[in-house]
């Protein structure tokens, strides 16, 4: 399907819609990927600031993050334009029928895996490192033994035991560097460390999507109330993640550390 688009005054018109209605109707996707990829940009952007940091890898991840993002949306691609109607017949009847696996893998495992990496290689703490290092191993146990045994999870939304797993190990990770800057003298400046606010928005996000994972049941068009609500609460948490770490790229400096190599 061809997109066309006629210039009237004052209005666009895009495949029979107008550019109001246009934006009315795709405006989770215009804002929640807009957001996702100024991240990348600004993350760009500011590598050369970070790149004698840990941060460096930080910025790489949100590249990242918009390619899976992107991509996620392969089933909304091959729904709506017909020159991709193939992807549609070759995906019809696989695990990637439909894109929760995909996040699944990507985004849940794969920030988990992440943020550990990432935590552990700022945190100073042999205590807290070795925490997160059995932690990880724990997690990616039972993380494997979630999709060895539960079929679901591969053509159904319900993944949910990866999520909570991921959650879990997120919170060590996060707890376990504030644990440290509590006790340290890291306490004087940590509004001045980016790593601070990787750490807090990553750990409100967690939080504020979590329940919507249990209330899944009703996301289906017998209840457009929850689909909207999910939506706006989606929206919100990515707008105020995002936007932090567009601010903290910005503003903070770079710390006094050496970056693993």
């Amino acid at each position: 399907m061809v997109v066309t688009a006629v210039i009237l005054p004052r209005r666009i018109i895009l495949n029979n819609f107008t550019l109001e209605e246009y934006i009315k109707h795709n405006y989770f996707y215009i804002i929640n990927e807009g957001i996702i990829i100024l991240a990348g940009l600004v993350g760009l952007i500011h590598l050369k600031k970070f790149k004698n940091t840990n941060v460096k890898y930080f910025i790489y991840f949100l590249v990242y993050v918009v390619f899976v993002e992107i991509l996620g949306y392969y089933r909304r691609w091959y729904l709506t334009y017909d020159s991709l109607h193939w992807l549609k017949e070759f995906l019809e009847g696989t695990i990637f029928e439909k894109n929760h696996l995909w996040y699944a893998l990507f985004w849940e495992v794969a920030s988990a895996l992440f943020l550990t990496f990432y935590f552990y290689i700022n945190l100073e703490s042999k205590l807290y490192k070795n925490i997160i290092k059995y932690s990880l191993i724990t997690y990616s146990i039972l993380t494997l033994v979630c999709f060895a045994f539960n079929y679901e999870i591969y053509y159904y939304d319900q993944a949910k035991s990866v999520w909570f797993l991921s959650v879990v190990q997120i919170i060590i990770c996060t707890g376990c560097y504030f644990l440290e800057v509590l006790t340290s003298d890291k306490i004087m400046l940590f509004y001045k460390s980016i790593n601070f606010y990787i750490a807090a928005v990553f750990f409100i996000w967690f939080l504020i999507k979590t329940p919507l994972i249990f209330y899944q049941v009703y996301y289906s068009t017998s209840d457009w109330s929850f689909v909207f609500l999910k939506r706006d609460i989606i929206l919100f948490a990515n707008v105020l993640m995002y936007s932090t770490f567009i601010l903290a790229l910005i503003f903070c400096k770079p710390e006094n550390q050496k970056s693993v190599r």
